[in-house]
């Protein structure tokens, strides 16, 4: 029984030393400050009862962390006084206005709109803290590393302050050059196009070199990583670093660890144990071998990554939602096994789908080009293929998505990121060699009312045309692939040097467009046009007063086009086939005939390299189904589509006016490169040779096929204002009556 007291005796004198200091302590609080708010405000903010009188330090301290991030208090301290803990406290103001001071090279608005802290709310010392952040790391984006930023209040009434960040841009800095060390693989060339990072170019004075930015050198680090482990290099390690030197002359340093090199030595497709799920996915599982064999073997995640995406899409396309394929690696010896393995996954229902971030864009427009909605199963593959569709409409900028899951429900959140200033107005000036001068004014809405619909009018004119068009364009609401276009036109043109005569158009159109994949899409069209032509020369020719008069026409169009091409003014890579097909009824045009016309391009890029060749080919063939084509209605060849020749200056000839033809084609074989220029400047130099024809008018007895031939050099380059192109070239083969042109230069675009 002496044992059992003194260990309560014991523990009793723990348990006092323990708690003494608390118990010393044992206080009741008062706020000195307070006149906007009262301690009812005050308990609101903090878990601790401040009406009690028996708080200890650690109350204190917990009340002063609450207080310092509660928006209605600006400041607050504390000191013990007697038996209170005497509160100092500062309330929080209201911000009038907010002021961005001293800035030049970033306007207001864009600092402002990405504060925490606005107008109309309470002043707070961790939003000032949080601004300045916000602000440098802005300034850092854009290049500008030593940025300083000083906070100020400025009493504006009694209760309400003016908020003022004064800021220090200090010089903004640029990358001057880029470096590689350590690679062997890729050369510094290849290295250089993958990257976003420019340096600052001598010879192209509308690119002023990349901002010095910590955030895309991780992403072109990023970028360089994923190129090499394409290409079997698995364990490849990429830094870099910024060296600074005087006269603000920075270089970029990337430094490379290839490691080794990694091949595949066995593929198991273990799903082919299972038969209900393999006969999806016999095809492509051989594709991929296939694939693998191409890459000689070797190691590539992208390719590995893009199968099994590809592989669990099926899976959920055929509802096979239970199911997930997963890969298995196994290293050794610089080689590697990869097993494709199913396991079991328990579905996913949609519970919700909320749409944020849409300001101008009705949700029902949103809502309208998405394949899932509440009660389905969570379609990976569909949900991917709706958020992909909503990023292809001009009026979305980007789509980000997060998905909570809870009990195998998923509540789904799109993010918005639109075009808020759908609307444009286009004022540019246009050159080129075939019709001279000229200026295009245009303006246009992507996103009429928040429809998700366009509308564009364009007017442009030049030496040898006037023309003036209104378009609507409409994107069906089940089907994002289809376009509806409707257009009012007016043309007028001045034919007087090719033809010898003017005329005038009206009309108007409907088109529709179909997009089956990024490669593949068909159209077809209807128009009316009333056509008025009459004589600027004094001429009888038969194939000028043919043309005078009034003609009514009814044309249909049917298209097909099949574009892999990397790029759309200064292609390198992939094959542009097109086919266009016009028809003009006979019953009901006056003008009555059927054109076809054929594009083949084929660009060849000479692997890790920016060189290419090309060969390129065009087709034409044109027939009245009255007596004659009319010259109006005829191809013309020469000029910017047959380099070396003047424009429509080749082809039949009847000593007054060059006619055209009813068929026609042209072929270039050439070389191309942007030789001692960065590729990504989309410089490129060609070198060529075309050969073509334009024969067969209806105004001739000779249907003679005379070939043509040039050879030239020409250098095309995309700036802000437009393609720029420059060409020089030599008729190598010509007939007497061909004008000739050795030099041709174009400079912008129309709306």
């Amino acid at each position: 029984m002496t044992i059992i007291k003194q260990m309560f005796k014991y523990l009793f004198f723990i348990i006092t030393i323990y708690l003494a200091p608390l118990n010393v302590l044992a206080k009741s609080l008062i706020f000195d400050g307070l006149s906007k708010f009262s301690m009812n405000d005050i308990q609101s903010i903090t878990s601790v009862d401040v009406y009690s009188n028996f708080l200890n330090i650690n109350d204190v301290n917990k009340v002063l962390k609450e207080l310092s991030v509660s928006e209605l208090i600006y400041e607050v301290s504390f000191k013990e006084k007697d038996d209170l803990f005497l509160f100092l406290v500062t309330e929080s103001d209201t911000i009038e206005d907010i002021y961005i001071v001293n800035n030049i090279w970033i306007k207001d608005d864009l600092i402002i709109q990405n504060l925490r802290s606005k107008n109309n709310s309470f002043l707070s010392k961790n939003k000032i803290q949080d601004d300045i952040k916000i602000i440098k790391n802005i300034y850092k984006s854009k290049g500008f590393q030593d940025i300083s930023i000083i906070s100020k209040v400025e009493k504006f009434s009694q209760d309400r302050v003016n908020l003022i960040y004064e800021i220090e841009e200090n010089k903004q800095q640029k990358i001057n050059s880029i470096k590689f060390v350590g690679n062997n693989f890729f050369s510094a060339n290849y290295l250089n196009s993958l990257i976003n990072t420019q340096s600052i170019k001598f010879y192209n004075f509308f690119k002023s070199g990349s901002n010095l930015n910590y955030y895309s050198f991780e992403f072109d680090k990023n970028k360089i990583i994923s190129s090499y482990k394409d290409e079997g290099y698995d364990n490849v390690k990429v830094s870099y670093i910024i060296e600074r030197s005087s006269f603000n002359n920075n270089i970029l340093y990337f430094y490379i660890d290839e490691g080794e090199r990694i091949k595949i030595e066995n593929i198991d497709f273990n799903f082919n144990e299972n038969n209900n799920i393999a006969k999806f996915l016999d095809n492509k599982t051989s594709e991929f071998v296939k694939e693998i064999k191409k890459n000689n073997y070797y190691y590539s995640k992208s390719l590995i990554d893009e199968y099994l995406d590809l592989y669990n899409s099926i899976l959920v396309s055929n509802n096979i939602f239970n199911k997930i394929i997963e890969p298995v690696f196994t290293e050794y010896d610089k080689k590697l096994n990869l097993s494709f393995l199913i396991k079991d996954k328990e579905p996913i229902v949609v519970n919700k789908v909320n749409i944020i971030g849409n300001s101008i864009t009705k949700n029902k427009t949103i809502r309208s080009k998405l394949s899932i909605e509440p009660g389905q199963y969570l379609n990976d593959f569909l949900f991917e293929k709706s958020i992909n569709n909503l990023k292809r409409y001009p009026y979305i900028k980007d789509v980000e998505t997060f998905t909570s899951i809870d009990n195998q429900l998923a509540d789904i959140t799109i993010d918005i990121d639109e075009e808020v200033k759908t609307g444009n107005i286009l004022l540019a000036g246009t050159f080129n060699a075939d019709t001279g001068a000229g200026i295009t004014f245009g303006i246009e809405d992507k996103n009429i009312f928040g429809s998700g619909n366009s509308i564009n009018s364009d007017f442009s004119v030049n030496s040898e045309d006037l023309k003036f068009s209104l378009n609507f364009k409409q994107y069906p609401i089940l089907n994002p692939d289809l376009t509806n276009t409707y257009t009012i036109f007016n043309r007028d043109n001045d034919y007087t040097n090719s033809f010898g005569y003017k005329a005038s158009t009206r009309g108007l159109g409907y088109s529709i467009n179909f997009k089956q994949n990024s490669k593949l899409s068909y159209g077809a069209g209807i128009s009316y046009q009333a056509f008025k032509g009459h004589s600027a020369i004094n001429n009888t020719s038969s194939s000028i007063i043919d043309n005078i008069g009034n003609f009514e026409n009814y044309e249909t169009n049917f298209s097909i086009n099949y574009d892999t091409t990397n790029d759309y003014f200064n292609p390198t890579n992939g094959h542009l086939n097109r086919i266009n097909f016009i028809y003009s009824p006979k019953d009901i045009s006056d003008n009555s005939f059927y054109k076809i016309s054929i594009t083949n391009n084929n660009y060849f890029k000479f692997s890790k390299s920016e060189n290419y060749t090309f060969f390129n080919n065009k087709y034409g063939y044109a027939k009245s189904l009255n007596s004659k084509l009319k010259t109006i209605d005829a191809f013309g060849l020469g000029g910017l589509n047959f380099k070396g020749f003047d424009y429509k200056g080749i082809g039949p000839y009847d000593g007054n006016v060059y006619l055209g033809g009813n068929e026609y084609f042209t072929s270039t074989i050439g070389y191309g490169s942007s030789f001692i220029f960065d590729e990504k400047d989309n410089i490129n130099i060609k070198f060529f040779l075309t050969t073509g024809s334009i024969w067969n008018s209806d105004y001739t007895s000779s249907s003679d096929i005379n070939i043509r031939a040039s050879i030239g050099t020409s250098i095309d380059f995309i700036t802000p204002i437009g393609p720029l192109s420059f060409s020089y070239a030599q008729p190598i083969e010509k007939q007497n009556t061909d004008k000739t042109r050795t030099f041709n230069f174009s400079i912008g675009t129309s709306f």
